[in-house]
């Protein structure tokens, strides 16, 4: 149990909430008594040494510390100067389970020094207006005093709070993806603001390219896109869902981590120019020569064919007899994560002609490399780039196909 040795003055301002102070007293880890005075602060508290400094503004005459928050959930002085003293009490155990100097405009500090006191002490309601401010906020940078919000965070998902607390205060790290699952249970309706009888408004989603500060979350709304795209992070933070559908408002949450980050309008898809190199499917392996793809950023395709063919190994007799040649266009959209849909191609403008000497040559649009070219629409493709390949896979005319490509 800790003790306290608080003076004449802080003994007649607490007096009001002694019984909880006691309850919450016996369950707080035993040390050197701490003492606890009045005297000028400029906010409700201050640690000095081993002392907790209570602001002599907690006196009155007002039911309220001029700092306290306004709204419904705020505390009147007597609970405040509860919530100061046990704040304080645990900075000063974690200071010692450290050997750091408490900062409490840290909210790794703070937060669990909050967390401690409304576990201690729960049914005074001391964590609301911190709960409440920190949602609004949605950056605990901005108010380290909302640090409370990723300890419950932590507590709902199984790990120890004040152990994760020491943890942080001792040089741990929390990843982006860590940091986002966190935000996202603190931005559910199903979360800590079911504690609160009014929910606070959080802040405005937010358009790409913008900036997170650090340990923040904002809620991300981009305007529907012919072509979608993928909302890229740049520095320390993540997405929960970075791709965009074509066509389609995109909402998702972002979180940025102690380096803050920038989130970028990204293309979503594969781009540059790439040539055909094989292709399987239908249980055959496909040869190919001069069909190659133009993937530009704004989502315009461009398919370039120099006596081009496509077959199976079998029909390389028929290779050396015909081609097609031509150019068509059409786009490509984003259909999913690492997908694409392709609309809108046209193959009239193809001609398969003979490879020999005063050979023929006809419309190719309806057959030949003109159908498998419209097959292309049937599905979206999966795509994978890397330096010197672009992979597609996906469906043709009912049958799994991939197609193998190189740089052009």
């Amino acid at each position: 149990m800790l003790r306290l040795r608080p003076d004449t003055r802080a003994h007649e301002l607490l007096s009001p909430v002694d019984d909880q102070l006691q309850r919450a007293l016996r369950m707080l880890p035993g040390g050197p008594a701490a003492p606890v005075l009045v005297q000028p602060c400029p906010t409700p508290y201050r640690l000095a040494g081993p002392a907790i400094v209570l602001s002599e503004d907690l006196l009155g005459p007002g039911i309220h510390h001029p700092d306290e928050p306004e709204g419904p959930a705020r505390l009147d002085r007597w609970r405040r100067a509860l919530a100061s003293v046990l704040e304080g009490a645990s900075l000063l155990e974690l200071a010692r389970r450290t050997q750091a100097t408490p900062d409490p405009s840290d909210w790794r500090w703070i937060g669990a020094a909050i967390y401690a006191a409304d576990v201690v002490a729960p049914d005074a309601g001391l964590a609301l207006p911190d709960i409440a401010a920190g949602l609004a906020s949605a950056d605990m940078g901005a108010y380290p005093r909302g640090g409370v919000l990723p300890y419950l965070a932590w507590r709902q998902s199984g790990t120890d709070p004040l152990q994760q607390a020491q943890y942080l205060l001792e040089g741990g790290v929390v990843s982006p993806q860590e940091w986002l699952k966190l935000a996202g249970w603190l931005a559910d309706p199903r979360g800590p603001v079911q504690r609160l009888s009014v929910a606070p408004t959080p802040p405005p989603a937010v358009d790409v390219p913008v900036d997170l500060a650090p340990w923040s979350w904002r809620r991300v709304h981009v305007p529907p896109h012919p072509r979608g795209g993928k909302v890229e992070v740049q520095g320390d933070g993540a997405v929960a869902t970075p791709w965009a559908i074509a066509g389609a408002e995109h909402r998702t949450l972002a979180a940025a981590g102690e380096g803050g980050c920038s989130l970028l309008p990204g293309v979503g898809g594969p781009t540059g120019c790439w040539e055909v190199a094989s292709a399987e499917g239908f249980g055959q392996i496909m040869g190919a020569r001069g069909i190659q793809f133009s993937f530009r950023p704004g989502g315009q395709l461009e398919l370039v064919l120099a006596d081009a063919f496509v077959g199976p190994l079998a029909a390389v007799a028929m290779a050396e007899e015909v081609g097609t040649s031509g150019v068509t266009t059409g786009s490509w959209q984003v259909a999913g994560p690492h997908q694409v849909q392709f609309v809108g191609i046209r193959s009239a403008s193809l001609t398969m002609h003979g490879r020999r000497r005063g050979g023929f040559a006809m419309p190719a649009g309806g057959f030949g490399i003109g159908s498998w070219l419209q097959a292309l629409e049937d599905a979206p493709w999966a795509w994978k780039q890397l330096p010197d390949r672009l992979v597609l896979r996906g469906t043709m005319q009912g049958g799994a196909v991939e197609v193998r490509l190189r740089p052009a």
